[in-house]
């Protein structure tokens, strides 16, 4: 089932300096939408909040209307929200089967679980054939499957995923992507935060420019790519 994010004028602070303000932003049932923005502009920052792991001190965050804001990071998992973590954060002296369970700790539903693992697999053939191998032993790309078939296994309504292409090959981004389209296309909202703007917008319906903790553009993917003064302003792209 695909979620609805949104976020309404959230604003947020590390001590006495503000990372977030005012940011809103709508993740649409069934989209790719896209956070966009240079190293600092408050991303990561943004996923965190959405996550909890950043409170918020003014504004609103829900998902298919159900307020999030004030709940713990668990109970929004419960609700429907998974992440794939900038860097994957796998369990690396964990095997590959192992780290998938970790994905489901909340789930008391031994049958649920054997079917979500055996629909990973489906989806990552790579790792039912490596389930027992090590994960910090795989390479990056398999470790990015990993994480992304982690965080499915709480079966999210909307699945957060930061800075996908980091430290990863040019192939391996182009992999990686390919995934996460294909992923959407079985019906996960995703929000996909990335510094990669054409290999984002290549596969994005919708995205949201940051700069400073502030939403300074939006649009369609086709929209952005066409904006030379964004593009020159924010990205460096001529």
């Amino acid at each position: 089932m695909s979620g609805n994010l949104i976020t309404s004028n959230i604003v947020a602070s590390y001590g006495s300096a503000r990372v977030l303000s005012g940011v809103s932003i709508d993740a649409r049932p069934a989209a790719i939408t896209s956070i966009l923005g240079a190293n600092g502009a408050g991303k990561t920052s943004l996923i965190r909040a959405i996550l909890g792991l950043l409170p918020t001190t003014e504004g609103t965050i829900e998902l298919d209307g159900i307020a999030l804001s004030g709940l713990s990071p668990h109970a929004r998992v419960a609700h429907g929200l998974g992440c794939v973590p900038e860097g994957r954060k796998i369990f690396p002296k964990m095997t590959v089967e192992e780290n998938l369970r970790v994905g489901a700790y909340l789930s008391n539903d031994k049958e649920q679980v054997e079917a979500q693992l055996k629909k990973v697999y489906q989806t990552f053939p790579r790792l039912n054939e490596r389930k027992l191998q090590f994960a910090g032993t795989m390479s990056g790309g398999e470790q990015a499957m990993v994480s992304i078939g982690r965080a499915l296994m709480s079966e999210p309504r909307i699945l957060l995923i930061d800075e996908p292409s980091l430290g990863l090959s040019p192939a391996l981004v182009r992999e990686s992507f390919a995934l996460i389209r294909d992923i959407n296309q079985t019906g996960v909202s995703i929000l996909l935060v990335e510094q990669n703007v054409r290999q984002t917008l290549a596969i994005a319906d919708y995205g949201y420019v940051i700069s400073q903790g502030t939403v300074v553009a939006q649009g369609t993917s086709e929209e952005l790519q066409n904006d030379a003064e964004m593009n020159r302003a924010y990205f460096g792209i001529r």
